[in-house]
């Protein structure tokens, strides 16, 4: 491969096109709505990002999952909508998890509210736009530190190979910021089997209860013998 069709294959790879807060309608949409919003957008990029659309399928699991706030009725507020994209934008990278961890912790700052939700998308839609260009400049500096020809197979292997390595670190970067911000909620003592104080209390009341029940069920049995009993005499 040469270096200007490398050059195009990476201009191709990082042209997705994403919506700003600007292009979203102030008033409620329905789901069909937002999606036919979000794939009329996605047209604007590389037909790579086509497959990857946005279903409602996803949404549901998004609002399940409790990664945006809760739903009132059939329609979803601009302020659910950025909560949607930006899950949308970083869920290749983040789990869900991960991203509920962040946008929880955001919103759990004072004075965090629909409108700071708008300008952190808007900021980091405008920072996406210029690291697709940096994305290209790193690139063409490991290849410059490395010696490597994309023409020669051997470096075209290693050129790929240095890309997924850089994924990854930046991934494990972002990853770890969110530990350090973010962590993890703490999760209920364990009990000797594993399993959480507030699990094996709910376990024990269900248990003590059946065990009533069954008492309950043989003490009629019991009082229905004696009377049958009583009755023959």
């Amino acid at each position: 491969m040469k270096k200007t069709e490398l050059d195009a294959v990476i201009s191709d790879a990082v042209n997705d096109s994403e919506l700003r807060s600007a292009e979203i309608p102030a008033i409620d949409l329905y789901v069909d709505q937002i999606i036919n919003l979000v794939t009329e957008k996605q047209k604007e990029g590389s037909e790579r990002f086509y497959e990857r659309q946005l279903t409602k399928t996803m949404i549901n699991n998004y609002s399940k999952d409790g990664v945006i706030t809760p739903v009132k009725g059939k329609k979803y507020t601009k302020e659910q909508i950025l909560q949607i994209l930006t899950v949308y934008s970083m869920k290749g990278t983040l789990s869900i998890g991960e991203i509920k961890r962040m946008l929880t912790g955001a919103y759990s700052l004072e004075g965090f509210d629909g409108e700071a939700l708008n300008q952190f998308y808007d900021r980091y839609m405008d920072i996406k736009d210029d690291n697709r260009v940096y994305a290209g400049r790193i690139i063409d500096g490991m290849l410059e530190a490395k010696g490597l020809d994309v023409e020669n197979e051997e470096d075209f292997l290693a050129a790929i190979g240095g890309i997924v390595s850089l994924s990854g670190f930046f991934k494990n970067i972002a990853q770890a910021m969110i530990d350090a911000r973010y962590p993890e909620p703490p999760e209920d003592e364990e009990d000797e089997d594993g399993e959480s104080a507030e699990k094996s209390e709910k376990k024990k009341e269900k248990e003590k209860k059946k065990a009533q029940k069954k008492e309950e069920k043989k003490n009629r049995k019991a009082e229905e013998a004696t009377d049958a009993e009583s009755v023959e005499n």
